[in-house]
């Protein structure tokens, strides 16, 4: 596999080594989805001929029409792929098995992934500075009889090193009053362990961390975020999933610094592709 994976590498473009570091994280994403993060340049036809050829070379496959309804095609990293991504530097923490486990789970999971896509475009235009993404199974907290997952997590750093987290939560729609609201409890449970601990960096952030709830319509938002209040929830954001992005930006603008690799000793996570450089 060490061959092969050299081989692959040196035939690679910058473009495609930005997309299976990003698989890398997400595990997932459609064909219009990697347009928009990694070749917004490119037209969606000039990407699927390029998915077709990095597929072709045995380090990408794809879920299509024949396993979904929708038609669309989620791609991801091949075990070649995913050697790929070792060459390059970047740590696999994550398993074929757990890919799998997200394919099951798959709307969620494009759903969550978009809105990375969409803060991606956000500080390619410089409405946003640089910020790390972790994907649900980096995003984990073990707590005593209970653990908190959230859908994603986003970390935010200043010049001065300080750390801001954000908790993201994708809602579907699909889950009860009692369910969020047990959720919701986990979530302020985590917040009062958090504040007893917080001379700790990574438990300092957490206990001033932020919950994002995504959800499908003003409505859902509404009630989830009565429903948080009444669960002691006190940073908590409640907008539409297409509303998240522009307000995080407006939030917190572009004075930020690149988050370090294993800040606060977070394995995982990924930045938006391209530096300053880069952007358009």
């Amino acid at each position: 596999m060490g061959s092969d994976s050299a081989a692959a590498i040196m035939r690679m473009t910058p473009r495609d080594r930005a997309l299976v570091t990003l698989l890398r994280e997400l595990r997932y994403l459609t064909t219009a989805q990697i347009r928009q993060a990694c070749f917004f340049s490119a037209s969606i036809t000039t990407t699927s001929q390029r998915l077709t050829l990095l597929r072709r070379r045995g380090m990408m496959d794809c879920l299509t029409h024949r396993t979904f309804d929708d038609r669309r095609a989620f791609w991801c990293l091949t075990p070649l792929g995913r050697a790929v991504v070792a060459q390059l530097g970047e740590p696999i923490h994550g398993t074929p098995r757990a890919d799998a486990l997200a394919a099951l789970q798959m709307d969620h999971l494009i759903a969550t992934n978009q809105i990375f896509c969409d803060l991606s475009a956000l500080y390619r235009g410089r409405r946003l500075g640089p910020f790390r993404w972790y994907g649900s199974h980096h995003a984990g907290v073990d707590l005593e009889g209970t653990r908190v997952v959230p859908d994603a997590m986003i970390l935010a750093a200043a010049a001065d090193g300080a750390a801001w987290m954000y908790c993201v939560e994708v809602d579907q729609g699909t889950m009860a009053p009692g369910a969020l609201a047990v959720k919701f409890r986990r979530y302020r449970y985590l917040q009062q362990v958090a504040n007893m601990r917080r001379q700790e960096p990574i438990w300092g952030a957490r206990a001033s961390s932020w919950i994002l709830f995504a959800c499908k319509d003003a409505r859902r938002a509404a009630a989830a975020a009565r429903l948080a209040a009444e669960c002691g929830l006190e940073r908590f954001w409640a907008g539409t999933a297409g509303e998240l992005p522009a307000g995080l930006a407006d939030s917190v603008g572009l004075d930020l610094v690149l988050p370090a690799d294993a800040l606060l000793g977070l394995p995982g996570g990924v930045v938006p592709p391209y530096g300053a450089e880069g952007r358009r």
